[in-house]
């Protein structure tokens, strides 16, 4: 999670706590007094209302108004209570987070102390665009097959591996397409190189569109085999989807894809 959504999330759930505990201090003060005890035996159900501290059993009643408010006092008074330690404890949170974060210290030097500095960890937006414009050189695709472009404005080899990258772009995950990697002095190019910004590891995306293509499919798995060699494992650090003819790209499996393992 990026710095600034995480101080936004800490202080909004901070002043949805003050509102919360406001609510309950208001309709606690309509409460009537006492509180409730309810006896249930078999299908029936007897409601008391103890008033009086020395008084364990408490009277019987009837009302349901009565029953309804004393319960919902129960409930509020367990609300408030929950509020109030969670508020406890962001609190000094609140408070740190409105001076700088390890990450922000680097933003706060002059430039010609930033010239001489190596940050210890760059802020999420900083890291991903120094990650981005590392210079790579991906594999040849030949003038003569059609032309597929992204909306990043990259030509890639198929339409799949163009929605592929649209969904990707939409969703703000940042990758490289068919940027190299080196298993023991062998160059693979994987469609998608990813980086994940959670916890800012590279993870690799393969998509396999000719797999009713018995040589294809042969050669794939072969690849898949070096992979897995080489300690990159299918749901760990490498991902895939597969397609025939008669069974084509599911967007709903990438984009859960997406959402679950890419971010």
């Amino acid at each position: 999670m990026r710095i600034k959504e995480l101080k936004s999330l800490v202080k909004l759930r901070y002043e949805h706590l003050e509102r919360l505990i406001d609510s309950c201090t208001r309709q606690l003060s309509r409460c009537p007094e006492g509180r409730l005890r309810i006896k249930r035996q078999g299908n029936c159900i007897t409601y008391y209302h103890i008033n009086d501290n020395t008084d364990m059993n408490g009277k019987v009643i009837k009302d349901l108004s009565l029953i309804k408010s004393l319960a919902n006092k129960a409930y509020l008074k367990s609300v408030f209570s929950a509020a109030s330690s969670e508020l406890k404890l962001l609190k000094p949170l609140v408070r740190r987070y409105e001076s700088k974060t390890a990450e922000e210290i680097y933003y706060s030097e002059t430039d010609d102390r930033k010239a001489l500095i190596e940050p210890y960890d760059l802020l999420e937006d900083d890291y991903i665009r120094q990650w981005l414009t590392m210079p790579y050189k991906h594999k040849y695709i030949s003038d003569n097959i059609p032309v597929f472009m992204t909306l990043k404005g990259e030509r890639v080899r198929s339409k799949s591996e163009q929605i592929i990258a649209d969904r990707l772009y939409h969703a703000g995950i940042p990758y490289k397409y068919e940027c190299p990697i080196y298993l023991k002095g062998i160059v693979f190019h994987p469609d998608f190189t990813i980086l994940r910004i959670s916890d800012r590891k590279i993870i690799y995306y393969e998509h396999f569109g000719k797999m009713d293509d018995h040589d294809y499919a042969t050669d794939n798995v072969d690849k898949l085999h070096e992979y897995g060699l080489n300690g990159y494992l299918l749901g760990d650090n490498l991902f895939a989807t597969f397609e025939t003819l008669t069974t084509p790209l599911d967007t709903r499996i990438l984009d859960e894809m997406i959402d679950t393992h890419f971010r």
